[in-house]
């Protein structure tokens, strides 16, 4: 979630549109939080009282974050304000199932309340409709910036783990692959561990599986940084249990680099195995490793990849072309 909208805030051909971006979460204590979202409120009534607003885009997961936009949705709604659901929740089924028959409802109405709901791809069309039948859906795939080149440096002979740090990502798991194949892998090949989250507990696995020198980073990057590694990292691996369309993904698969990852969510709809990458079961490490050892030794298989996963990213998934789409959306919206 926090990519797409660092991706729109970014972005500098948007037109006529004018958006004024208003944060309603931060990462911190429960007391923070609701302040934090208490000046976000009082902010967005602000904005509503004393200039046109015509959309309100809300970004939405599960939990306390389906709970705050519900509560926003309602205000604006009231006002005659527009307003899109933009789901990137990993978890919402598992979220509704846990509810209570009455919370339930309460989603369902929520769901049908939205002048639109967008969804990260086909597969999650249902994961609206199944609760909310009346409920509007559209589909809109994450999108990147697309280098006007294939980047991928074919000399590269590490591997990048790019996602949150954590059991959800498969952090642990790949973990356990490297330990198994510790020695059957090339002694340059190092792993790089790039993301917030559980990175503490993740430091302390690999030293009790006594892979510290497999490991070249454990923690968050971006910017610089991030982009340096991607320059050496020949593979990026995310063995996840749960996702919608993870930007890691294509934001590597622009950058021409190869991946492994899982047959979860909407995965599949961009990492089609034996084309442009592999994909495997969730939890299933003996899988995780012959992918790796595939890759990491057949140089002729990681090139082919490299340009499949490029060529895809840059037809489909360009941000301009994300943009152009939702821009429509927006129009049509504002049309009825």
């Amino acid at each position: 979630m926090v990519s797409v909208v660092k991706n729109y805030l970014g972005y500098s051909d948007w037109g006529d549109v004018e958006i004024t971006y208003i944060p309603t979460h931060i990462e911190s204590n429960k007391y923070v939080l609701i302040a934090y979202f208490v000046i976000a409120y009082i902010r967005i009534l602000w904005l509503v009282f004393t200039k046109k607003v015509d959309i309100a885009h809300l970004h939405v997961a599960e939990r306390g974050s389906f709970y705050r936009k519900a509560f926003i949705l309602q205000t604006l709604k009231r006002h005659g304000i527009k307003v899109i659901l933009h789901h990137h929740g990993a978890e919402f089924d598992k979220f509704y199932n846990g509810l209570s028959e009455k919370r339930r409802q309460y989603v369902n109405e929520i769901l049908k309340m939205a002048d639109l709901n967008i969804v990260l791809s086909q597969r999650l069309v249902p994961m609206i409709k199944q609760k909310s039948p009346d409920a509007k859906v559209e589909i809109l795939y994450n999108a990147v910036d697309i280098p006007v080149s294939n980047p991928y440096n074919e000399s590269a002979r590490n591997v990048l783990f790019l996602g949150r740090l954590g059991k959800r990502k498969g952090t642990y798991d790949l973990l356990t692959a490297i330990k198994k194949i510790d020695d059957n892998l090339p002694k340059d090949v190092r792993f790089y561990l790039c993301g917030d989250g559980e990175v503490e507990d993740v430091k302390k696995e690999v030293e009790a599986l006594g892979i510290e020198h497999r490991i070249a980073h454990i923690g968050w990057t971006d910017g610089p940084k991030k982009a340096f590694f991607m320059t050496q990292c020949m593979i990026n691996v995310l063995p996840s249990y749960n996702e919608g369309l993870p930007m890691t993904i294509l934001e590597t698969m622009a950058h021409g680099i190869p991946n492994i990852s899982t047959s979860i969510a909407s995965i599949p709809e961009v990492l089609h195995d034996g084309e442009n990458g592999f994909l495997i079961e969730p939890g299933d490490v003996d899988a995780l490793c012959s992918r790796l050892l595939k890759l990491v030794f057949d140089d002729d298989l990681r090139k082919k990849f490299s340009v499949v996963s490029y060529n895809l990213v840059k037809k489909s998934f360009s941000l301009q072309v994300h943009i152009n789409k939702l821009k429509e959306m927006y129009k049509i919206l504002l049309a009825h």
